[in-house]
């Protein structure tokens, strides 16, 4: 019989208000480098609960058998179940400190991940924000890549055909269409 036991280190941070989260983070092999993967939003997962995104987000960078762990930030630090553009400000979803976070991860971590999928091509905010997130991230250019399938690149860790397998490829900056289709 074979038995197999690990530990899984688990630390989120929160704005004192318990509104905001800024970090999502799990650790499982000390000697192996970390991740950081880019998302839109935090969703309502905390330091014990996760979601089906973070699930997934934990489980295709343990497949990749070269992280021993992965830190999940966000665009934007709002914690709601679905980003909601509609009644708010990008003040109310994104906490000043957000960006310093977002800085520590990529900096800690071997690689970052973009994966905010294709909200950028549709959303002038999502646009926006990742516009300002990349410029702050000038400096890590050569260690950002982002989620394919083999087929499409840039995808959501939620893609069905991603969910189960992350082939990681360099980051190349999606090209926005128009102000007109981001406007729809």
């Amino acid at each position: 019989m074979l038995i197999e036991k690990d530990t899984i280190k688990c630390e989120a941070v929160f704005n004192d208000e318990h509104t905001h989260r800024f970090v999502w983070k799990r650790l499982w092999a000390k000697d192996k480098p970390l991740a950081c993967v880019i998302m839109l939003n935090p969703c309502l997962a905390d330091n014990l609960i996760a979601d089906t995104t973070t699930n997934l987000v934990i489980n295709n960078i343990a497949r990749l058998k070269s992280f021993g762990g992965v830190v999940v930030v966000n665009l934007f630090s709002k914690l709601m179940p679905k980003l909601d553009f509609k009644w708010n400000s990008n003040e109310e979803l994104n906490d000043s400190e957000n960006d310093y976070y977002i800085k520590k991860a990529v900096d800690e971590c071997k690689v970052c991940i973009i994966a905010w999928g294709k909200s950028y091509e549709s959303s002038i905010r999502v646009a926006e924000r990742a516009d300002e997130v990349l410029e702050m991230l000038e400096p890590y250019k050569d260690r950002m890549y982002m989620i394919s399938d083999g087929e499409r690149q840039g995808i959501h860790p939620l893609t069905p055909t991603a969910r189960n397998h992350w082939e990681l490829v360099p980051f190349s900056p999606p090209v926005k269409e128009t102000d007109e289709v981001l406007a729809e």
